[in-house]
């Protein structure tokens, strides 16, 4: 009788913890949107001036279809936005954002993150990442999760030296609104 009411009671708690992560993940998409107009690459980056702002899941995808919703339609610096999902670092070369999430599946996260990080520390890449720490190994953005007065916000911290070395430049509105700019490389 027991395992009876843990099956009825079993799909209510996985809806709870579905829509909990669909708000975080809805929030993260936003601000990508926004990084992909507030972020300058490189003409060369581009095959032609009409050609899309590629954005990449790198390794495993905790956005489920809410990065794509949340782009499909829209333009960025007058280009439309494409979303790919891709396994490895090479093949995010040739993307113009790479969001590496912290549930990679391969070695420890943070030993394959760093591999990745500097698999495309020297292409015109945005790499996005949900742990400060990555920040440290070469990432350019980190969300951050922070409590304020009781509410939990999402925010973001920049590190400028990767993205001066992959020829990036980011705007200072979107500076602006950082939890913390790193000027130097973080650890230092």
């Amino acid at each position: 009788m027991r395992w009876l009411a843990w099956l009825l009671f079993l799909p209510a708690v996985l809806l709870a913890a579905t829509a909990r992560a669909a708000p975080e993940y809805s929030i993260k998409a936003g601000y990508i949107l926004l990084f992909t107009r507030y972020v300058e690459w490189p003409a060369s980056a581009f095959a032609t001036p009409t050609a899309p702002i590629v954005v990449c899941v790198l390794g495993a995808d905790p956005f489920g279809s809410v990065l794509d919703e949340t782009l499909a339609g829209q333009l960025s610096q007058k280009r439309p936005l494409s979303v790919r999902r891709v396994s490895d670092a090479e093949a995010a070369e040739e993307c113009h954002v790479a969001f590496i999430g912290t549930s990679s599946t391969q070695p420890p996260a943070s030993e394959q993150t760093s591999q990745w990080l500097d698999t495309l520390a020297n292409h015109p890449v945005l790499t996005i990442t949900e742990t400060p720490e990555a920040l440290e190994q070469g990432a350019m953005l980190s969300f951050v999760s922070e409590v304020e007065g009781g509410q939990a916000r999402i925010r973001f911290e920049a590190s400028l030296p990767p993205m001066h070395r992959a020829g990036l430049t980011a705007r200072s509105q979107m500076l602006s609104a950082a939890r913390k700019v790193h000027r130097e490389a973080p650890g230092i």
